[in-house]
């Protein structure tokens, strides 16, 4: 071999060493993003089982300001935010999925600030058994949750910022890798 074809396998040997690490590199943000993803989805599973046993407890209670509705309401956005937070942790650099979480987020928000500020404001509600519990398990899951939703973001922030930077961005195309959204 002549040194141009020395030259030409070493400049390959390179070229491929760096697109086999930047890859890598990606894949590894993309799995940070999954791993917040989970802790999402943790918090959720969490609060979800918290919100159950607090419609357990209302439930059976003959409360004018407690209609039947606004318990149902809740339920269905828990449930509803709990399917949306097991398809992003599935998919989380889809595009949909953190909007999917958002919108599940602010129906179950409204649902369980009605029944939430009922129970604060009724002494025999609040002071039932097993209720201050319940309501500090969903305080304490929904810091989780805002926790998990700020290690999401900045997973996906430096995800995004790595694939614009120049040489990475040329393995978008090869990859056919594409940016994750915030929630």
């Amino acid at each position: 071999m002549d040194s141009v074809q020395w030259t030409m396998l070493g400049t390959s040997a390179v070229l491929l060493c760096w697109v086999l690490g930047a890859y890598n590199r990606l894949q590894r943000l993309r799995n940070d993003i999954g791993k917040a993803a989970q802790q999402i989805e943790e918090a959720v599973q969490r609060r979800d089982e918290l919100i159950a046993g607090l419609l357990t407890l209302l439930r059976p209670v003959d409360h004018p300001m407690l209609e039947a509705g606004t318990l149902q309401a809740v339920d269905e956005a828990s449930s509803a935010i709990l399917a949306a937070s097991e398809v992003l942790k599935n998919k989380p650099s889809d595009m949909h999925s953190p909007g999917r979480v958002a919108v599940a987020e602010v129906g179950l928000q409204a649902a369980l600030l009605a029944v939430i500020t009922e129970v604060e404001h009724d002494a025999a509600l609040r002071l039932s058994p097993g209720m201050l519990e319940r309501l500090a398990g969903i305080s304490e899951a929904e810091r989780k949750m805002r926790f998990g939703r700020q290690l999401y973001n900045e997973a996906v922030k430096v995800y995004n910022a790595a694939l614009v930077q120049w040489p990475t961005r040329l393995l978008r195309r090869l990859f056919d890798l594409g940016e994750a959204a915030t929630i």
